[in-house]
């Protein structure tokens, strides 16, 4: 027998009726049967790596040792009863040749004497069904077999739990792994179904993937195409481990993260910083500025976007210290320049992980990945305008598949003559996603995405292929926001966390309870407004509006009051800033108010109507 012809017998045998159904479907497997028991016979020529069937009715087929190749004379699109019949075919022959051997054994055994009530070792060849049967032919108690059958079929995909997980993703690029794993943080229900093959079914997405016994991904059935399939497939696996206890996080962390990036810009920002620590602020010449620019282009040409990222930050603070602003915060400066230089004293002596290397180089561009669904609720809106010259709007939302705050930004560069940004126009421009629906209407509802993409810091991207669907908005009194519900003493502790090193910067937002407003008053010092809350057991709370032409509207309108006094029992978002709680929003029932949108364009009325 030919090398090829022993690897497709060995497939063929491998191909059952649950598995070739699944690749094809239930009516073609029977049509191929009954062409099959009419009389339609193939004829095989073997080559080297593949064997080209001629079946009697003048079809041609060539077929390899796998179902991903194959061709065939009719003018099918997908896989056709011809294929089917050139595999069914060969299994009969097969198994006609293994009763003939049998018989003769049989001969043999009658010719030596053995009886066939000797005891006899289970042969080696014996398939996992016929041993799983002659266990449960030998079992006393009927309770057990259904136990007992399924410890044998559950022993031919063992390969899925102990094989080497980096073999088995092998053929997968580091982008799809990525992908892959960015989906293993959302929640997903599986069933698992064992027949002659092993099927995950990802509830929420609706795919079934089907694995075979042999040790190979690229071996399992999946009606989804191309890299979509691909990557379905090794997320049915990766969950299946996950399920039986299995942390596949180092074998994967390799092939996602690799930390490429320039040592000796890392070992000069760690050197400009020391002597910074050293001169300190008030010995600090202004030319010092120049050396910060210079790093920082120097570590984006090195690889180290969050590094250059923190030196423009330590050269914005810098900038305020020089120009004797209010605003310069000293707690503010030293935690900058603090977890800078832990950052680049971790990178410099290269004992982390690739992961955290990774986690403390960051990335130049967000990538962005599709979640099959998100169930989002309206939180508030905050327009804002950055030192660099960006205005824009965030729009957040709370998820409850992972309890996690999300958003979506929409801004512009205004550093130039010509550009111009409208917050009043933006906010009522149309969403991407719904063509009737206003930001400012989306914000308040209670929405369902379908297929959007999100990244690492969970912004929702604008791009195409999401679908959202509008739900009935449930009462904020009734919600459960998990973490994000905080009351007025867990909101102060919140405000002295000290960072981690190895995570992302997030804001620190959280949603308050309040009884009623107590007092409004504007600082003209530090041009701040200070709404001071107070809950229902009296804690008391100062939010603070910072002050800017753009809010003057607001800012007045709140000032005197607008509504503030008959304002009671309703919620806060809030964002929480060193020495400072933001307001964001106030949310009571069904309604969500935006303070700078809202109040400021004169929208909504007095605040009481909420």
């Amino acid at each position: 027998m030919s090398g090829f012809k022993e690897k497709f017998r060995i497939f063929s045998k491998l191909c059952t009726e649950d598995y070739l159904i699944r690749y094809a479907n239930k009516g073609l497997y029977k049509r191929s049967l009954k062409e099959l028991d009419n009389g339609v016979s193939v004829t095989y020529t073997w080559n080297a790596s593949s064997v080209s069937c001629q079946l009697s009715d003048g079809t041609q087929c060539t077929l390899e040792n796998t179902l991903d190749h194959w061709e065939c004379s009719c003018p099918a699109d997908h896989i056709c009863k011809h294929v089917l019949i050139a595999i069914l075919y060969e299994q009969r022959e097969y198994m006609a040749e293994d009763s003939m051997n049998e018989d003769d054994m049989h001969a043999l055994d009658k010719d030596s004497g053995i009886s066939d009530n000797d005891p006899l070792d289970v042969p080696k060849n014996v398939s996992v069904t016929e041993s799983a049967s002659n266990l449960v032919s030998n079992v006393d108690d009927p309770s057990e077999i259904p136990h007992t059958v399924s410890r044998e079929i559950e022993s031919r995909f063992r390969w899925m739990t102990e094989s080497d997980l980096p073999v088995l993703i092998k053929s997968y690029s580091s982008s799809m792994i990525e992908e892959v794993v960015f989906r293993l943080r959302y929640p997903e229900e599986i069933k698992i179904f064992e027949d002659s093959l092993l099927t995950v079914h990802l509830t929420t997405q609706n795919i079934e993937v089907s694995f075979s016994e042999e040790a190979n991904l690229a071996k399992a059935l999946c009606k989804v195409q191309q890299t979509a399939g691909k990557m379905a497939k090794l997320e049915a696996l990766l969950r299946y481990r996950n399920l039986k206890g299995l942390d596949d996080t180092d074998a994967l962390s390799g092939r996602v993260y690799e930390a490429k990036f320039s040592l000796q810009t890392v070992q000069e920002c760690r050197v400009m910083l020391a002597g910074l620590l050293k001169t300190g602020l008030a010995r600090l010449p202004q030319s010092y500025m120049a050396q910060l620019e210079t790093l920082a282009i120097a570590a984006h040409s090195g690889n180290l976007p969050d590094i250059e990222r923190s030196l423009r930050g330590i050269q914005g603070e810098l900038q305020l210290f020089f120009n004797r602003h209010i605003r310069f915060s000293m707690q503010s400066m030293l935690d900058r320049v603090s977890k800078l230089y832990l950052a680049l004293q971790v990178l410099e002596e290269e004992k982390v992980s690739a992961i955290q290397q990774s986690q403390l180089i960051g990335s130049f561009r967000s990538k962005y990945y599709t979640v099959p669904s998100l169930h989002l609720y309206g939180l508030g809106a905050d327009a804002w305008e950055t030192r660099s010259g960006f205005r824009g709007i965030t729009y957040y939302f709370y998820c409850f598949d992972d309890e996690e705050i999300y958003t979506y930004s929409d801004v512009r560069a205004v550093y130039y003559d010509d550009q111009q940004f409208s917050y009043t126009e933006h906010y009522g421009a149309f969403t991407p996603w719904l063509p009737n629906l206003t930001l400012r209407q989306f914000v308040g509802e209670e929405v369902q995405f379908h297929s959007v993409k999100v990244n690492e810091e969970r912004r929702i991207s604008s791009g195409e292929g999401a679908k959202l669907a509008i739900l009935p908005r449930t009462s904020v009194e009734t919600l459960n926001l998990g973490k994000t519900m905080q009351d007025v003493t867990s909101v102060l502790q919140e405000e002295s966390r000290s960072f981690d090193l190895f995570a992302a910067p997030k804001e620190r937002l959280a949603m308050i309870k309040v009884a009623r407003i107590v007092d409004h008053n504007f600082v003209k010092q530090t041009q701040d407004l200070v709404l001071t809350v107070e809950s229902a057991v009296g804690e008391r709370l100062a939010l603070t509006l910072p002050y800017s032409t753009d809010w003057q509207t607001m800012i007045q309108r709140l000032e005197s009051g607008y509504g503030s006094q008959s304002l009671e029992h309703f919620y806060a978002f809030v964002r929480v800033e060193p020495k400072r709680v933001s307001p964001i929003s106030f949310l009571k029932g069904q309604t969500v108010l935006s303070l700078k949108l809202d109040i400021g364009n004169g929208r909504m009325g007095r605040l009481g109507r909420i």
